[in-house]
């Protein structure tokens, strides 16, 4: 029997993971805490990251108690850090090999987790920006188009790894589209899906009017995601979001094996 015969016939074994509760769901998701009547009482469509569906592997949820958009961009988000590491390791102890967020902001926690993890944590697809911002051609701008611009504030993009005061960065908010902000910002709404795509997209060309120099789009939010195809249709330029960083991350922990013809 030849050795690749015998390759195709051996046993295989799998070994038991200490205190692994669960197999097969390789990315952890924390989530912002949703009470009665805060914003992220809402469906979840495909594409957004609250979305089990949206991913090409399977995935766990986990709830940060008493994390939300405002904790975090408070002056005591610090105080919930112990919360979120906590939540993470969890999440790590239930199989997960990957742990990200539902919310870019959450990238104030991205150190303490670093630190207290054996895992890769990427919870912001704001870390996607430095890289895109260094693929641009001299004279090209990357684009971030975010739920509220006044959050996403100068010390965010620096954690993130962007040059303070950079010129090759520019922000575009959803604060003033109703559908979104009813939707996303305020819990006055229900979510009118098609909407806020039209929204999100006008939302881009119009940063491409102001800014005719953007050369990629970042959608930072989670659940901008699932308007990017139409936005890419309305701009014509390159458009990257949490999926696009996570699932690169997931190309990285699952390798299948090239076929092809020598």
């Amino acid at each position: 029997m030849n050795e690749s015969s015998f390759d195709q016939i051996r046993h295989r074994f799998a070994s038991l993971k200490s205190n692994q509760a669960f197999y097969g769901a390789p990315v952890g998701i924390l989530q912002l805490e949703r009470k009665r009547g805060c914003p992220f009482i809402r469906p979840f469509v495909p594409g957004d990251v609250n979305n089990a569906s949206t991913w090409s592997v399977p995935v766990r949820y986990k709830t940060v108690p008493g994390l939300s958009v405002d904790r975090i961009l408070g002056p005591n988000a610090a105080e919930l850090t112990s919360a979120v590491v906590e939540a993470g390791s969890e999440l790590v102890r239930e199989g997960a090999q990957l742990i990200t967020s539902n919310c870019g902001f959450a990238i104030r926690y991205q150190e303490a987790l670093c630190a207290a993890l054996e895992v890769p944590v990427l919870l912001s697809s704001l870390q996607l920006a430095p890289f895109l911002e260094r693929m641009l051609p001299r004279g090209k701008a990357l684009g971030i188009v975010t739920a509220n611009s006044r959050s996403l504030t100068p010390d965010l993009l620096e954690t993130a790894g962007l040059p303070a005061g950079s010129n090759r960065v520019v922000v575009a908010g959803l604060e003033e589209a109703p559908a979104f902000a009813a939707a996303f910002l305020t819990a006055s709404g229900d979510l009118d899906v098609d909407a806020v795509e039209r929204e999100t997209v006008d939302a881009a060309v119009a940063l491409l009017n102001r800014r005719p120099d953007v050369g990629m789009l970042l959608l930072e939010c989670a659940d901008l995601p699932p308007f990017a195809a139409a936005v890419q249709r309305a701009t014509g330029i390159p458009v990257f979001d949490f999926t696009s960083l996570i699932e690169f991350a997931v190309r990285g922990l699952i390798r299948a094996p090239f076929h092809g013809l020598l």
